[in-house]
């Protein structure tokens, strides 16, 4: 869930210049304030009549029940995990705040330089011919995305696995190519990858513990300087979840990139079908101004309904018959929650 952690010094002097402006010219970082739904304070001391100010002259709905965990945050870094799809804006110097979005991957920007233009989409699309070459396939695709922070990937298509042709798409070589244009660098934690698909559409040449074995050894390729999470989901039709998870998406921390037909969309360079792929960050200008929906509604309706069946797990009442699950290449016999950061929390 997107959420807004700010220093009162850094609300209090956007607040002073937005007040400068006309109400048509107020900045992308306001609207994002506006838009919100949790906007969590840190106050230095107790205003209420400037809480309430906000509410009443800007429609602010600022919360400050989160004040010592804000201000906690600089000596205890490693506590922006629980909040892993955030924007946090706190009153520290630029080159610590860059040090803890690179060290954990999340938004974090100092009050000298709240730059929010990672989060603003530009409209990238990409339009595959099926047998024709696509520029560089995914490397290209995922251009306008892959410099953005992150610690945590979901991969959802249900027929990921039905074929093993690379002509119609395998979803192993997809699943890599993805992988290793998405996956930092550098990281000060592990990262969460999850993979989520039919357990009984695939092809005849597969199982569910090879599929999990095989991208766990994936992961292993990729000999990052941190641990990676492979979490493997297979949901037959007898699962509650299995109709929410119809659209093919590729969802991460702030942004959200939408397949029209199929995440196994490349053999190599060439695509694999006719489609439209779409990589989007959390909003576009036309959602700031109130005009469409933002890309962070379609993210948030999967982790949605992925935490619904994570939850559901602890309930006498769930059918464990309906999936396969497996971490690390090991399948389990059941799930007990799904660990992805971006769904627990």
């Amino acid at each position: 869930m997107f959420k807004v952690f700010i220093a009162e010094k850094i609300l209090r002097d956007i607040i002073l210049a937005e007040s400068r402006r006309p109400i048509k010219e107020r900045s992308d970082l306001f609207k994002i304030l506006k838009t919100a739904k949790n906007l969590y304070v840190a106050m230095d001391a107790t205003d209420t009549e400037w809480i309430k100010q906000l509410k009443k002259e800007y429609r602010l709905v600022a919360d400050t029940t989160r004040t010592a965990y804000i201000k906690k945050i600089p000596a205890n870094p490693e506590t922006v995990l629980k909040n892993p799809s955030s924007l946090f804006l706190l009153d520290i110097p630029f080159a610590e705040a860059k040090k803890i979005q690179k060290e954990y991957g999340v938004m974090c920007l100092s009050g000298t330089d709240p730059n929010i233009t990672p989060l603003i989409d530009i409209y990238d699309e990409h339009t595959t011919d099926k047998g024709e070459p696509l520029s560089r396939g995914w490397d290209a695709v995922l251009d306008s995305v892959e410099q953005t922070p992150s610690n945590a990937l979901i991969l959802t298509d249900r027929y990921l696995f039905k074929t093993t042709n690379p002509r119609y798409g395998n979803g192993f070589d997809n699943i890599r190519s993805i992988l290793n244009e998405l996956l930092p660098r550098e990281l000060n934690t592990n990262y969460h990858v999850t993979v989520i698909f039919d357990k009984d559409n695939i092809d005849a040449l597969y199982d569910f513990q090879t599929i999990a074995k095989r991208l766990n050894n994936i992961k292993e390729e990729f000999k990052r300087p941190y641990p990676i999470t492979m979490e493997v989901l297979g949901i037959s039709g007898k699962n509650d979840t299995y109709h929410d998870l119809h659209n093919r998406r590729i969802v991460s921390n702030y942004f959200v990139v939408k397949m029209d037909y199929k995440l196994a969309a490349f053999n190599k360079n060439v695509g694999t079908v006719d489609q439209t792929i779409i990589p989007q960050v959390l909003f576009t200008q036309e959602s700031l101004n109130g005009r469409s929906s933002a890309p962070l509604k379609s993210m948030n309706q999967i982790v949605s309904a992925l935490r619904d069946f994570s939850n559901s797990l602890s309930s006498p009442r769930t059918n464990h018959n309906s999936y396969y699950y497996a971490v690390d290449g090991q399948w389990m016999e059941k799930c007990i929650a799904i660990r992805n950061r971006l769904i627990k929390y």
